[in-house]
């Protein structure tokens, strides 16, 4: 039996920051939508730096939110850590 490789914190740490940015900019879109807005109204630069802005805005909540949703993905379940 070969023994599993070690969770490499590089590849977790940037699926981590991806999808929290993916996050991020999914609520600008939201926010657009709400304020009755169209989204081809906007270039993807100005989507992509509102996003970034939302992210530094609210770093910590969607970081938590996304180590936790990166953790349920299936290649991350198997290196969850064991809850006592």
């Amino acid at each position: 039996m070969r023994k599993p490789k070690p969770l490499d914190p590089q590849r977790f740490q940037l699926a981590v920051t991806c999808l929290a940015l993916h996050q991020a900019k999914t609520k600008v879109k939201e926010q657009i939508r709400a304020k009755g807005d169209k989204l081809h109204e906007f270039s993807c630069k100005e989507i992509t730096a509102m996003g970034e802005a939302y992210f530094a805005a609210h770093m910590e909540e969607l970081i938590n939110k996304a180590i936790a949703d990166v953790w349920r993905m299936p290649q991350f379940a198997r290196y969850r850590p064991a809850q006592s």
